[in-house]
């Protein structure tokens, strides 16, 4: 059991998740995690395109990029650990390279899930959660919380908007005419997969849909990677949708989610993030499970298809026609995208704080 005076001003190193999404679902662990020790110091070790993203998180002290590369990454946590004594290092993921990695820090104790037997490599073993379907990835991480005997302050939280983003956010709406409302997004881009991707001539349609029934501005999002998807959109859509990919940052991209009334997407780190400063998406899943990795919060609508094939975790379909992705119609999708413009309040304020 954790005891909170024990380790009061002491200094806690959380392992981020590699995925977006994943650090996104992880909020609730970091707000609970400060919550439930306020005069710690908290450090979060993260890849560097990860580590962008926790940078905004208001309830971390730090945020420490690793190097890529297997052999980068133990040298580079070393180094990074001899900032002081670690009172307690949290492992989120959860493969045996971050149990490795936290066994070299030096970490009075060490918490994670002793999955694949890890185990022996930790000071504090959890079993992993047994029950099936497993947990959502956000109860997964606050279950390390539980035990240690920590009761999580926040199951859910909202994240505020820094006002440098949303000031980067106005001016890049603005640059592009696209500063009155209503405003629609599209994030067509996966890094896990192309099969959780939509085909680009769907959004397409969806923009014209969006635009001609909802009366929305429609923005296609996306890194720099995803500028060629976004524009083959654009260019499918007619001139519905406009291409704003490559063109912000991890660390300003909440403040742009934030200023959408909804926010189509598959199963990505930009979904996740959406809804963390409270944006209504409209996700579509494929061969992920949104019993694992859905947004939470109400309002969010789901779309999926009742496969026999589904979910099967695959980057790539095994059986060649992405079904589950392409049997979702960008009718249906429409569908629910407008009502939620509808309904959508003209006065909600971006980034608003924390909430249980």
């Amino acid at each position: 059991m954790a005891n909170e005076q024990e380790i009061s001003g002491k200094r806690q190193v959380v392992i981020a998740p590699n995925w977006i999404g994943d650090a996104a679902m992880a909020a609730p662990f970091f707000a609970s995690l400060r919550a439930a020790f306020p005069q710690d110091r908290i450090e979060v070790v993260a890849v560097p395109w990860t580590a962008g993203f926790l940078s905004v998180y208001p309830w971390v002290d730090a945020v420490l990029p690793l190097n890529t590369g297997k052999w980068g990454q133990l040298f580079s946590i070393r180094s990074k650990m001899r900032g002081g004594w670690i009172e307690i290092l949290w492992l989120l993921p959860n493969s045996h390279r971050t149990a490795l990695l936290g066994r070299l820090t030096g970490a009075r104790r060490r918490v994670g899930y002793a999955s694949g037997g890890r185990g022996w490599l930790l000071t504090n073993p959890v079993p992993p959660p047994s029950e099936s379907p497993p947990p959502h990835l956000t109860d997964a991480y606050l279950g390390l919380l539980e035990a240690e005997g920590i009761v999580p302050a926040h199951r859910s939280v909202r994240l505020p908007v820094m006002s440098e983003a949303n000031e980067f956010a106005v001016g890049l709406l603005s640059s592009e005419t696209l500063d009155d409302e209503p405003l629609a997004g599209i994030h067509p881009g996966a890094y896990f997969g192309e099969s959780k991707t939509w085909p680009p001539e769907f959004y397409g349609e969806l923009a014209r849909l969006l635009a001609n029934r909802g009366g929305a501005r429609v923005v296609i999002l996306g890194g720099p990677n995803e500028m060629g998807i976004a524009d083959r959109i654009a260019e499918a859509s007619n001139g519905a949708a406009r291409s704003l990919a490559g063109k912000d940052t991890l660390t300003t991209l909440p403040a742009l989610l934030a200023r959408l009334k909804v926010l189509v997407s598959g199963d990505t780190g930009p979904l996740h993030i959406a809804a963390l400063v409270g944006t209504k998406t409209v996700s579509l899943f494929g061969p992920t499970d949104p019993l694992r990795t859905a947004p939470r919060g109400e309002g969010h609508r789901i779309l999926r298809r009742e496969l026999e094939c589904s979910p099967c975790f695959r980057r790539t379909c095994p059986l060649g026609h992405h079904r589950c992705m392409r049997d979702i119609s960008p009718e249906e999708v429409a569908d629910e995208a407008v009502q939620m413009l509808a309904l959508s309040s003209s006065t909600r304020q971006p980034g608003a704080g924390a909430a249980n």
